[in-house]
């Protein structure tokens, strides 16, 4: 995607009164993991579908203006590599 058509891209949404990030919102707000990077869609995409706090109003995935709760969530999070890898310690191990 060239930075002038990801430029155009609605960084909030405005549903009842209440502003929401859009997807493109907060890949620009969440840090990424090196220093000045941000996160990206794509990564920001495999975190929904592990569940992190977001819904989804006509198409677009909206998230909450405060990111307390999707930081918590990030923090708490276990990524399906660690899951697979306790479940195979468990089976060799018998733990």
């Amino acid at each position: 995607m060239t930075r002038t058509k990801r430029a155009k891209m609605p960084l909030e949404k405005k549903l009842g009164g209440v502003e929401y990030y859009t997807l493109w919102g907060v890949c620009e707000q969440v840090p990424g993991r090196t220093a000045g990077s941000r996160l990206s869609p794509n990564q920001l995409l495999k975190y929904v579908k592990e569940g992190c706090p977001c819904f989804e109003h006509a198409g677009m995935l909206l998230f909450e203006k405060d990111l307390t709760g999707f930081y918590s969530w990030l923090r708490q999070r276990k990524p399906e590599r660690q899951i697979k890898a306790q479940e195979r310690l468990r089976r060799i191990y018998g733990r």
